[in-house]
Order: structure tokens, then C-alpha cells, then sequence
């Protein structure tokens, strides 16, 4: 069985931006069109990992699986998944949909890039000298410096987006146009409600997209995230994937203690019947993938 794994339908440049988890509407559309004429058995997760472990599964079964809630998912994966009748399954992480601003650590690489800039200077915020930022893994040591210097002083989300508005005019950014056009914001509880009556089905991601080493902490985050998915959409959640792919193996017992019945990852390969529930892999699909490359993880050759 195939289970894809989807991050971002781009509202606007992200896939230009970082391809490795955007891809835009028409590249996703054109997936769906792929699994159509691939003949694919579209299932829920919830039925597939059932009938995977039973031994019943169709013939190319495929589960689509959606990572964080980004607002594209309700914008241009809904719609879409429903015009071809497609069943999904969102992994929502919930601290944001509180909150009508942008990840704060997504933002703020984002904003970076689209300055065009090669370097810059951020005293006032704790970065000593210049910082280059010509490549996302330079603005990503910025985004690492930045999130000490905020974690440090305790700011909590309005604080933290004072930042990336405050570096967003230095660099000549339009942030309200950014705000404006939702870039990089969750859905609203109102809309995370919405998406699950119209058949996407709503799983765990943790609270805050993050999985603490310590049992407490961990089975909090759970705990947290369950509730509001459950405030938002009546429903209980039973599936959980790992913020960004990190496990650890000491997280399955704390997963099964919570009632959670399968964990998904970010590693690639097809699940099968003795595949360890707790590590599901995925094919993560984005902007770097051809069609051809498409085609393959369907047909079970590119693993």
C-alpha cells in the first residue's frame, strides 16, 4: 500500500520557495488525474491500515495523507480531492489555529528569500555581525538564532510575529500582504470543522508540531492535540505522523497508552502487513518529483 504524504498546495510562490514540501495546484491536480488513470483504489486511512493488516486491501491501494493543516489544504486540496471523489487524511498540528498568523519558524525563511538579499543584519534581535542567506540552510540558522533569542525571553506567538514584521520592512517586504493572502497560516478551528464534514478526516500532529524525549511532555502534546481536534471537530482521533519524520521507538508504547492505533513517518517504502504500525513509511511527494517519478512509487519501484 501507498500512502502519500503532502505538506503544502502553494497559495502563491511557496513551491518556488521550498520545493521539498510545496507543490502548486496544478501539479497536485495533475497527480490526482495520474491516480485516476492509474486505476487507483483511493482509500481512508482508518479503513486501509485495517484491511492492510488483514490481508484485504484492493488491488493499488493508495491512503493521501496531508501534513500541519496549512489553510491551501482547506483552499485547494478540498475542492480538488472532491472533485475526484477522493478520500484524505490531514494530520493537523493545533497551537496555530488559534492563532491568524503565520509559523513563525516557516515565516520567517520565507521572508528572508523573498527579500532577495544575500545577507543581513539582525542585531537587535541577538545575531552578532552579518548573517549570509543566500541558501535555505543559511536563513535557517538565522530561524534557529531567532528562536532562541524569542524562547529566551519567553514571547509567545504575537511577540515572535512583531519580529518577522519588524525584519519583513527592514528587508522591504510587504508583510501585510503576506497576512493578507494567509501564506503559511493553519486553518481556523471554524474551517478545520468545515474540511472534516466534507470528508477530511482530522488526525494528530502533536499541539505544537514537536516530540519532547520526555514520556510526560510527549503524552501531553497528545493529550492537547486530541482535545482541540476533538473541539473542532466532534470526532476522536486515532492516527498520528511524526512532526517533520522524528521518532523514537520509546514512542510507540507512549502512542499505544494514549489510544493512538498507527504512527506515520516520513521514510519512504510501501506498507505492508507486517509493517510495524508504529512506523508507517510514506512517499512524500513535492515539487522535485517528475511524473515519472510519480509512477513509479504507484507501481512499487521507487522506494
Amino acid at each position: 500500500m501507498s500512502i502519500l504524504c503532502y505538506h503544502g498546495i502553494a497559495l502563491d510562490d511557496e513551491d518556488q520557495w521550498l520545493g521539498h514540501l510545496f507543490i502548486s495546484r496544478a501539479r497536485f491536480e495533475r497527480r490526482l488525474e495520474l491516480l485516476r488513470q492509474f486505476g487507483a483504489n483511493v482509500l481512508p486511512l482508518g479503513e486501509a491500515v485495517e484491511r492492510l493488516h488483514r490481508g484485504s486491501l484492493p488491488p493499488r491501494s493508495v491512503t493521501i495523507t496531508f501534513d500541519d493543516g496549512f489553510v491551501d489544504s482547506y483552499v485547494h486540496a478540498l475542492p480538488l480531492l472532491g472533485k475526484f471523489g477522493f478520500p484524505s487524511t490531514l494530520y493537523l498540528t493545533t497551537h496555530y489555529c488559534r492563532h491568524r498568523l503565520p509559523v513563525f519558524n516557516l515565516i520567517v525563511n520565507y521572508v528572508l528569500w523573498k527579500s532577495g538579499k544575500s545577507t543581513i543584519e539582525l542585531r537587535k534581535f541577538g545575531l552578532p555581525g552579518v548573517a549570509s542567506i543566500r541558501n535555505y540552510g543559511e536563513r535557517q540558522a538565522v530561524v534557529t538564532s531567532l528562536l532562541r533569542y524569542s524562547e529566551a525571553r519567553g514571547m509567545g506567538s504575537a511577540a515572535k510575529d512583531e519580529i518577522v514584521r519588524s525584519i519583513a520592512e527592514d528587508c522591504g517586504v510587504d508583510y501585510n500582504r503576506i497576512l493578507r493572502a494567509r501564506l503559511l497560516q493553519l486553518m481556523t478551528p471554524d474551517e478545520v470543522g468545515a474540511a472534516a464534514r466534507s470528508g477530511m478526516d482530522m488526525e494528530l500532529h502533536t499541539h505544537r508540531h514537536r516530540t519532547p524525549r520526555d514520556r510526560e511532555l510527549f503524552t501531553k502534546e497528545i493529550r492537547d492535540n486530541a482535545a482541540c481536534i476533538r473541539e473542532f471537530t466532534g470526532r476522536e482521533p486515532v492516527h498520528f505522523c511524526y512532526p517533520s519524520g522524528d521518532y523514537d521507538p520509546r514512542f510507540f508504547g507512549w502512542l499505544k497508552e494514549s489510544g493512538v492505533r498507527t504512527a506515520t513517518t516520513c521514510e519512504p517504502g510501501l506498507a505492508a502487513a507486517g509493517t510495524e504500525p508504529y512506523r508507517l513509511p510514506r512517499m512524500l511527494d513535492d515539487s522535485v518529483a517528475t511524473e515519472v517519478d510519480f509512477e513509479r512509487w504507484l507501481s512499487g519501484f521507487r522506494i
